[in-house]
């Protein structure tokens, strides 16, 4: 009995030692990932600015964005495409990707969200982005009590290699009080795939 405990206990250990070497290796390999620049735009949820619907589950959702949609309206409604979103995701190329996540919230919580804080890989594949949740005051349609913070972001991963799904790891800007986690994966076509 105590030999099988010391083999489960030593492959535990192995597997949690592979895990950070393959991070370890990631970084060393691809170097850092930066914010190149980025922005959000709260609006009401009726003025939809990616096509599909939210999941049942939760009021988080994105994509990553290794290359560029082969139709950039086949992610982003009319009204964003009039808008300063028109060409943003064509910012997927060479060593850069583009993280496009949504977030619904009522509209007394109102708050923007944005890439605020270190992007890390945590292994082979996968990082984890903090993403910065900002009260604000909204002042725009007055009927409007369900809105939608719409951010898109640019990052640099230094010496190439994207990850192929990233943690958000939601966190108040002044509290730092965790509003969640949501894994988010590539784009699949697929609008309202969820986030989980």
């Amino acid at each position: 009995m105590r030999r099988r405990a010391l083999l489960a206990s030593v492959a535990s250990l192995s597997f949690a030692s592979t895990a950070g070497c393959l991070t370890d290796a990631r970084r060393t390999v691809s170097g850092h990932i930066y914010q190149d620049h980025g922005y959000a735009n709260l609006h009401a949820a009726d003025e939809q600015y990616v096509c599909g619907s939210f999941p049942d589950d939760t009021d988080v959702r994105g994509w990553l964005f290794p290359d560029p949609p082969d139709d950039q309206r086949d992610v982003l409604t009319a009204r964003a495409m009039e808008g300063e979103f028109s060409n943003d995701l064509l910012w997927a190329e060479g060593n850069s990707f583009v993280l496009l996540f949504e977030v619904r919230m009522p509209r007394d919580e109102a708050a923007f969200y944005n890439v605020g804080g270190p992007v890390r890989w945590t292994g082979w594949n996968t990082a984890e982005i903090s993403i910065r949740r900002s009260e604000t005051h909204f002042s725009g349609d007055d009927d409007a009590q369900k809105l939608v913070c719409t951010a898109i972001t640019k990052l640099d991963a230094e010496n190439g290699g994207v990850p192929s799904e990233v943690t958000l790891a939601i966190r108040d800007q002044d509290t730092g009080e965790s509003y969640g986690r949501y894994l988010l994966r590539g784009w699949t076509k697929q609008c309202s795939a969820p986030s989980e």
